[in-house]
C-alpha cells in the first residue's frame, strides 16, 4: 500500500510560504518466482537443466521515495530515490547502488520537467508501452538488448507533455560512474558521454513512438566511436486485445570491428477479463555482421488477484540461429551456444 505523507510547508520550513505543500510517498513491487531452464552449460560445459528461484521476473523488485514540494506558480520541486532489490536473497540489485534504479532531483513546471542524476535512459520512458512485455528483466525485447531499458549516471533529463505528444531529451557527463573513465574524464568530455531525444504520441486507441540514442565509448582510446540506437514502435488496442510493432537498429563502432544488428518484435495482449490477460510476442535479431540471428518466443499468462496482487506464468523458447548464443534471459552464458533453449518461469508479484 503506497503510504503519502501530506505536510503543511510551515512545518517543513520556518518562512515557508502558505501555499507550499509537500508530500513524500514510499512505493515499491516485490517480484519472485520459480524458474526452469534447459540446455544451461554445466560445471564441465555439458548441456543440463537449471531449476531456481529468481527475483524480479515481469517487474524489477524495488523500492523507492518520490517527492514533490508545491513552489507556487505552476512550479515544483520534485525527487525521487528507487533502489533495487533481490528477494531470494535480500541483497541490493544493480551492483550493490542504495539507489541503482533511479535517483535525481529538479523542477516541474508548466512547460515539463527538469532533472539531474541518475536515470532510466529514454528508450525505457517511451518505448516501454509499446513491448508486449514492458521489457520484462525476463523474456522480452530487454533479453535481445539490455540497453532498452538501460541506465544513465551524470544526466541531465527534459520531459515535457502537450496534450497526446511527449517530448523528451537526455545529456549525461558519464554513462557509469562505477567503470573507469565512465564518468566526467578531465580534458576529454566525449568519454562515456550520452545523447538521446525522443517523442511518443497518443491519440488514444492508437500510439506512436520514437527514440534516438547515442553512447560514446569509456576509454580514451575509444571515445571518439560511437553507439547509436533507432528505435521505432506503434501499439493500437482494439477492444479487448491490444498489439504491438517495434524495431531498433544498432549500428556500433566502439568495438574494433564495425557491429550492425536490427531487431524487430511484435505481439499482442488479450484481455479476457477485468482478472486474466494472455500475452504473446515475438522478438527476431538480424546481425548484418554475422550469421548469428536468435528469435524469441513468448506466451505469459497473468492473473490479477487485485490491484495490486497478480500471479504469472510465462514461457520463452529461443532459437539460436548460426552458433548464436541468445538465451531466454539474454546474453548472460547460460546457454551452450547454437543450443535452442526453453524457459519458463512462474511466479508471484505485489505493488504497495
Amino acid at each position: 500500500m503506497k503510504r503519502s505523507l501530506a505536510i503543511a510547508g510551515a512545518l517543513l520550513a520556518t518562512g515557508a510560504t502558505a501555499h507550499a505543500q509537500s508530500s513524500v510517498t514510499l512505493y515499491g513491487v516485490a517480484d519472485a518466482g520459480i524458474e526452469y531452464l534447459n540446455h544451461v552449460p554445466n560445471a564441465a560445459k555439458q548441456s543440463s537443466s537449471l531449476v531456481r528461484m529468481t527475483s524480479g521476473n515481469i517487474a524489477g523488485s524495488r523500492w523507492g521515495l518520490r517527492g514533490v514540494e508545491d513552489l507556487g506558480g505552476g512550479l515544483k520541486g520534485v525527487f525521487l530515490l528507487e533502489g533495487g532489490m533481490v528477494l531470494d536473497s535480500g541483497m541490493a540489485a544493480q551492483g550493490g547502488r542504495l539507489f541503482g534504479r533511479r535517483a535525481y532531483v529538479g523542477l516541474d513546471t508548466p512547460y515539463g520537467q527538469v532533472t539531474m542524476g541518475r536515470h532510466h535512459n529514454l528508450t525505457f520512458d517511451l518505448i516501454i508501452g509499446f513491448d508486449p512485455m514492458y521489457f520484462a528483466p525476463k523474456y522480452s525485447s530487454y533479453s535481445h538488448d539490455t540497453w532498452l531499458a538501460g541506465r544513465t549516471d551524470n544526466a541531465v533529463k527534459y520531459t515535457g507533455k502537450f496534450g497526446g505528444l511527449t517530448a523528451s531529451a537526455l545529456y549525461s557527463f558519464g554513462v557509469d560512474s562505477t567503470i573507469a573513465n565512465g564518468s566526467e574524464v578531465p580534458g576529454n568530455s566525449r568519454v562515456g558521454r550520452e545523447m538521446s531525444a525522443g517523442f511518443s504520441y497518443d491519440m488514444g486507441k492508437f500510439r506512436v513512438a520514437g527514440v534516438f540514442d547515442q553512447l560514446n565509448g569509456t576509454s580514451a582510446a575509444t571515445a571518439g566511436r560511437t553507439e547509436r540506437r533507432y528505435v521505432a514502435s506503434a501499439a493500437a488496442d482494439f477492444g479487448p486485445v491490444s498489439a504491438y510493432l517495434g524495431y531498433r537498429r544498432l549500428v556500433s563502432q566502439i568495438l574494433t570491428s564495425m557491429t550492425r544488428t536490427d531487431l524487430f518484435w511484435t505481439g499482442a495482449t488479450y484481455n479476457f477479463n477485468q482478472a486474466f490477460a494472455l500475452t504473446g510476442a515475438v522478438y527476431k535479431t538480424n546481425d548484418r555482421t554475422s550469421a548469428k540471428d536468435p528469435m524469441s518466443l513468448v506466451m505469459s499468462a497473468d492473473y490479477r488477484f487485485s490491484k495490486r496482487t497478480d500471479a504469472y506464468l510465462t514461457a520463452s523458447y529461443t532459437l539460436n540461429k548460426g552458433g548464436s548464443a541468445l538465451g531466454a534471459n539474454g546474453y548472460d552464458g547460460s546457454v551452450i551456444a547454437g543450443a535452442n533453449q526453453f524457459g519458463a518461469v512462474i511466479g508471484l508479484r505485489h505493488n504497495f
